[in-house]
């Protein structure tokens, strides 16, 4: 049966052709290829082109997996426009710096007073909240201060080798005052990253991408800033409705045009799916064992997903459970922490009195 084709008033076609005006323009702004976009949003090229055209055949669940890959489906009402995304950035960090304010007799710590260490969500290879206008605080920092990501970091997502947009984005954030940490999230080249070196760091096991971009792998226990915090990246996808698809698979093209034509998203492996995404029962019996050495008692914890009880409270029933959830539901139980920072669910919330999630917001914790 043919689909129906619906009419659309002349005014709804131009806004429709804003909406993919802004999207290319949020494209171009961050430097990323249409043939990476359309990957990491498990898309055709075609498809991605017309969106950015407007064309009001394409899904909106189309729409949505490149506002997604983008980093901005939180912000659909926005679709792109460039100083509203700003607005809502200073706003949040506004926020933060005039809650810090309110509190009776806190000092104003100088670069002179302690390493720093500041914390954030998902960047998925979009590093704009770090610019100065936008995280003013930096002016204050040095390379003995620190910014987490709490996962889906994105910056080593080429397939091979590092690319001209991908150097030039890892050179950038080199640049900056602070050293950068990172947990691994779902959103990673896994293949290139595992292939780093690993290098003791602060008591744990690193990948350092750059001197001051470094990965801090799983189920280990850092000294950073005098505080102990333990790190568990990865989580499982769950925007890949359509499933996981084999390049080399003699079908690949034939399926990959069944899911378009139905709408659904998919990835491919080893392109825009690993299945490292999930850690392995080394990474887990590792993690466990360097809590135990560490008496089963950090300041943080720093993880992309969450655990199985929060996942409850922050999601209901909408995220299904999977094993990394139970393990760290386990780690929940039996470790004492002051705070857990984590990612993945593209919100800013606190869960509870110690659990913190993390998407735009960034805060500081020392």
């Amino acid at each position: 049966m043919a689909r129906k084709t619906v009419a659309l008033l002349p005014s709804t076609e131009r806004a429709l052709e804003k909406v993919g005006a802004n999207i290319k323009r949020a494209r171009l702004r961050r430097n990323i290829r249409a043939e990476l976009l359309a990957e990491r949003a498990g898309i055709s090229v075609d498809t991605l082109s017309s969106i950015e055209k407007g064309v009001s055949t394409v899904s909106i669940g189309a729409y949505a997996a490149v506002l997604f890959s983008l980093g901005m489906e939180q912000d659909l009402e926005l679709l792109g426009e460039d100083e509203e995304e700003k607005r809502r950035y200073r706003e949040l960090n506004l926020k933060m710096r005039e809650r810090a304010t309110k509190r009776p007799k806190e000092k104003k710590i100088k670069k002179g007073d302690g390493p720093m260490i500041y914390i954030t969500g998902d960047c998925h290879g979009e590093f704009e909240k770090f610019d100065i206008d936008l995280f003013p605080d930096q002016k204050e920092m040095t390379k003995e201060d620190f910014m987490i990501i709490c996962g889906d970091f994105g910056g080593i997502w080429d397939k091979e080798v590092s690319g001209g947009w991908e150097t030039k984005m890892l050179d950038e954030l080199e640049s900056k005052p602070f050293t950068t940490l990172f947990v691994d999230g779902n959103h990673e080249n896994f293949d290139r990253l595992y292939s780093y070196p690993v290098e003791e760091w602060n008591g744990g096991k690193v990948h350092k991408i750059r001197p001051s971009v470094i990965h801090l792998m799983r189920g280990q226990v850092f000294t950073i800033a005098g505080k102990k915090i333990f790190t568990f990246g990865g989580a499982k996808s769950h925007d890949i409705s359509g499933g996981v698809l084999e390049y080399d698979d003699p079908d690949f093209f034939k399926k990959r045009m069944a899911l378009e034509e139905n709408f659904k998203s998919y990835r491919v492996d080893h392109y825009s799916w690993w299945e490292q995404e999930l850690p392995s029962e080394e990474e887990m019996r590792e993690g466990i064992t360097n809590l135990q050495a560490h008496g089963n008692e950090v300041d943080f914890i720093v993880s992309h997903c969450c655990a199985a009880s929060t996942l409850v409270l922050i999601g209901g029933g909408k995220y299904k459970r999977d094993y990394l959830n139970e393990y760290l539901e386990k780690i929940r139980q039996s470790v004492q922490f002051k705070k857990w920072f984590f990612g993945h669910y593209h919100n800013n919330r606190s869960v509870n009195a110690q659990e913190i999630l993390l998407y735009e917001q960034i805060i500081r914790i020392v």
